[in-house]
C-alpha cells in the first residue's frame, strides 16, 4: 500500500512503460539546441541593425514568456526571449525610468533560468552577470534578490558552492520580511542555500538551511496558496539534497508526501519528478526511474526533452544491464535527442 500511494502521489500509477503513440511521433525539434543558439546570437552575436517590434506591450511580452518558461514550452521561449531581450534593451536605453531597468532584468533572469536547463556554456554567466548589474540599478529589492539567487545557481553549477550560498544568504538578509512577498522569495533563497550546501557535501548544513525554509513558510500562515508552493518548492529541494548527499532512499521517502496539486505549473512538478527518476536510479532502479522519466514526460514534455540532466539519466539506462526491460527507452532516447 505504502509503494501504490508513492506512485499514485508522484503520478506514476497510471504510467505504463510501454507509450506507443508517443514512440511513432515525430520528434520535435531540439529544445536546447534551439534555445542555445537563439540565446547566443542575442548575447554575444552581433548588434541588430533594427529592431522587431514585440506584439505586445513590454510587460505583458515577459508575462507570456513566464507562461512558456511555467509550462515547459521551450522551443516557444526561445522563439521569444531574443526578441524580448532585444527589446527590453531598447526601452532601457531610451527611458530614465527605473522601472525600465527592472523590466530588463526580469528579462534576462528569465533567459538565465531558460539556459540553467541546459549543458553548461557559459552563456549562463552572461546573463547572470547582466541581469545582477542592471537589477543593482533598478531598485527593486525582489528584482534583485532572483538575480543574486540565480547568480548563485550559476556559481554552484560551476562548482563554487561557497560561493553561491554566501550569495544568496545575503540576497535573503536584504528582504523585508514582514510582506508575504518578500516572505515567499525568502523561503526560496534559503532552498537555494540548502541545495547549494548538499552540492558541497555538508549534509548538516544543506538539513539546517531547507529547516530555516520550513520556518519562512510557516510564517505564510496567512497566505495559504503561498504557503503551499514554498511547501512544494521545499519538499522538491529535499528530495534533491538527498539524492545529491548520496540518500536516494531518504529522497524517496521525502517524494512520497508530494501531491501533484501542490505544484504551482508543470515545469516545477516535471522538475520533481525528473530528481525522483534520478534518486531511483541512484538506487540502481531502472524500471522505477524509467517509469517516472515517463510520468515527468506526460506532465512536462519540455522537461523530459530539454534538461541536460535527463539526458545523462537516458544515456544511463540506454548502457543499464537490465535496460532491455525497459520497452520504449530508445523511443524515449530519440524524443529526447539523446540518440538520432
Amino acid at each position: 500500500m505504502r509503494r501504490r500511494a508513492f506512485l499514485v502521489a508522484a503520478g506514476l500509477a497510471s504510467t505504463s512503460l510501454a507509450t506507443p503513440s508517443a514512440a511513432t511521433a515525430e520528434p520535435e525539434p531540439d529544445p536546447a539546441a534551439m534555445l542555445y543558439a537563439r540565446l547566443e546570437n542575442v548575447l554575444v552575436g552581433p548588434a541588430q541593425s533594427a529592431l522587431t517590434p514585440l506584439p505586445l506591450p513590454l510587460p505583458a511580452a515577459l508575462a507570456t514568456a513566464k507562461d512558456d518558461f511555467h509550462a515547459s514550452r521551450y522551443l516557444s521561449l526561445g522563439t521569444r526571449l531574443p526578441q524580448l531581450v532585444s527589446n527590453a534593451e531598447a526601452a532601457a536605453a531610451d527611458a530614465a525610468a527605473a522601472a525600465s531597468r527592472a523590466a530588463l532584468a526580469r528579462v534576462y533572469n528569465l533567459v538565465t533560468r531558460a539556459l540553467l536547463k541546459l549543458r553548461a556554456s557559459g552563456l549562463e554567466w552572461i546573463s547572470a552577470d547582466r541581469a545582477l548589474r542592471v537589477a543593482m540599478q533598478a531598485g527593486d529589492p525582489l528584482t534583485l534578490a532572483e538575480a543574486q539567487r540565480l547568480m548563485g545557481s550559476v556559481f554552484r553549477r560551476a562548482g563554487h558552492h561557497q560561493r553561491a550560498e554566501a550569495l544568496v544568504l545575503s540576497a535573503a538578509e536584504q528582504l523585508d520580511t514582514t510582506t508575504p512577498e518578500h516572505l515567499s522569495l525568502h523561503g526560496v533563497l534559503m532552498c537555494s542555500a540548502g541545495y547549494a550546501a548538499a552540492r558541497a557535501g555538508d549534509r548538516d548544513r544543506a538539513m539546517h538551511l531547507l529547516d530555516q525554509a520550513g520556518t519562512t513558510a510557516a510564517r505564510l500562515h496567512g497566505y495559504p496558496e503561498r504557503q503551499q508552493v514554498l511547501n512544494a518548492n521545499i519538499l522538491s529541494h529535499r528530495v534533491s539534497a538527498a539524492y545529491l548527499l548520496g540518500d536516494a532512499g531518504t529522497a524517496l521517502q521525502y517524494a512520497r508526501a508530494a501531491r501533484p496539486a501542490d505544484f504551482p505549473s508543470a515545469e516545477r512538478h516535471g522538475r520533481f519528478l525528473v530528481d525522483v527518476a534520478l534518486a531511483f536510479a541512484q538506487w540502481d532502479k531502472p524500471e522505477q526511474a524509467y517509469r517516472t522519466l515517463l510520468a515527468a514526460e506526460r506532465r512536462a514534455p519540455g522537461e523530459v526533452h530539454t534538461r541536460s540532466a535527463v539526458r545523462g539519466l537516458i544515456s544511463d539506462l540506454l548502457h543499464h544491464r537490465d535496460q532491455q526491460a525497459l520497452p520504449g527507452l530508445r523511443h524515449l532516447a530519440v524524443r529526447s535527442h539523446v540518440i538520432g
